[in-house]
């Protein structure tokens, strides 16, 4: 017969072995997502980064006009990037609350923008009887130019929140190479 004290210490060795095992796997699996969330968070930031500048340029080109004449123009404001990062629903998770948060203010302005553009462009295209036509073409013109100056006046904030979680994903990853 076996005695207790005879196994005892391969059954020690054994559970100890699983358990720095579970641990080692952990430590692996929860350092492996961190660097996935990272390099999401990159793409993602050069990414949006990116389309919010050529959203603006867009955004300066339409103030002009529409400060400038009785009409305004017709234009588009590009979304790609911004239906990519939120379509798993993560992306305060993986960029930061506040960093979301203003990315997502900055993207409200543009889908208003987009609203009341598409709007004074179907108003455009209606036919000239319409009553009250050229109250409700200015009524859209308005909002179209305080929804310009919005987006103009945010967007510095937007850049420097954006410009500051990039710094911080330098400073990390030089944290990380000195150790």
């Amino acid at each position: 017969m076996i005695s207790f004290s005879e196994f005892l210490p391969e059954m020690i060795a054994t559970i100890v072995g699983v358990a720095l095992g579970g641990m080692g796997a952990i430590y692996s699996s929860r350092r492996q997502l961190k660097a996935i969330k990272k390099k999401r968070a990159e793409i993602f930031l050069k990414n949006l980064e990116s389309e919010i500048a050529e959203n603006m340029q867009v955004i300066e080109l339409a103030y002009q006009t529409y400060i400038s004449s009785d009409h305004g123009k017709s234009f588009f404001l590009g979304s790609i990037a911004w239906d990519t990062a939120t379509v798993t629903g993560d992306l305060a998770d993986v960029l930061g609350l506040d960093l979301a948060d203003s990315i997502e203010n900055q993207y409200r302005i543009f889908f208003r923008l987009r609203y009341y553009v598409d709007l004074m462009t179907q108003l455009w295209f209606a036919p000239v009887e319409i009553d009250g036509r050229a109250e409700i073409q200015e009524g859209f013109k308005t909002h179209i130019i305080n929804n310009l100056n919005q987006a103009r006046e945010h967007f510095s904030e937007v850049q420097s929140a954006i410009d500051k979680a990039k710094k911080a994903m330098i400073h990390s990853e030089f944290a990380k190479s000195t150790r």
